[in-house]
Order: structure tokens, then C-alpha cells, then sequence
């Protein structure tokens, strides 16, 4: 049986602090270390399939004609991901090179089996 403590010492490391559980959020979210009683969006994310860093922008979604390649041939260029968004007022667009999420609630990373992001650790 694991306990509260057992579990802050796993999220506590020599050089920061890792998000438990790992939330994602629209811009209502606010962004930082997320835990059970603080809910925040993290905003150190990085995904363990293309070692990338995930990618967050406010107020915008996908578009639904994005795709893979999309992102593998862009990302993080902002300049060249911007014709593929679309404005959203409450909404943060997610993306890394291998995988893509439009965000308006909060959401518990675990939720979703097919996204391979982690929390890449917090300084503060």
C-alpha cells in the first residue's frame, strides 16, 4: 500500500518538483505544480515518445484537419503551427511532435492512455 508520504517523496526530486497526478487545463487552469489539492495545469511537459517538450499556446484549439506530419514537420515553429489554430477563448492548445490536444477543462493526464507526456520537473 502506498502512502501520502511515500508519494511526496516520489514527486519531491534533489532538483525540483514533479506534478502528482499530472493535469492538463484550459486557461481557467492555472498553470504550475498540479497535486490533488492544488489542481494546476503543468506547464513543464514533455512527452517520452519524441522527447520533445510539450508546446502549450491560450485561447487556441486545433484545427481538425491537423495530422501527424503536421507536427512532426513543424513543431515548435509557431509561425508555421498557427495556420492549423483557431482562436478559443478558454482553451489551450497542447502539442509535442508526435501528438496534439485542444484543452478546455481540467484533465487528468492519466485519463488518456495514448498520450506518453510527463511532468519534466518544476524549480519552484
Amino acid at each position: 500500500k502506498v502512502t501520502y508520504f511515500c508519494k511526496l517523496l516520489v514527486s519531491f526530486s534533489l532538483f525540483g518538483y514533479r506534478c502528482y497526478p499530472v493535469y492538463l487545463g484550459g486557461t481557467s487552469v492555472p498553470l504550475g505544480v498540479g497535486t490533488n489539492n492544488s489542481k494546476r495545469a503543468c506547464d513543464q511537459l514533455r512527452c517520452t515518445a519524441c522527447d520533445f517538450r510539450v508546446a502549450t499556446f491560450d485561447e487556441y484549439e486545433w484545427d481538425k484537419s491537423c495530422d501527424y506530419l503536421f507536427f512532426r514537420n513543424n513543431m515548435p515553429n509557431f509561425n508555421k503551427l498557427k495556420g492549423k489554430m483557431n482562436r478559443r477563448i478558454g482553451t489551450r492548445a497542447y502539442a509535442c511532435q508526435c501528438n496534439w490536444r485542444s484543452i478546455k477543462e481540467l484533465t487528468a493526464l492519466g485519463t488518456n492512455q495514448e498520450l506518453r507526456w510527463v511532468c519534466g520537473k518544476h524549480t519552484e
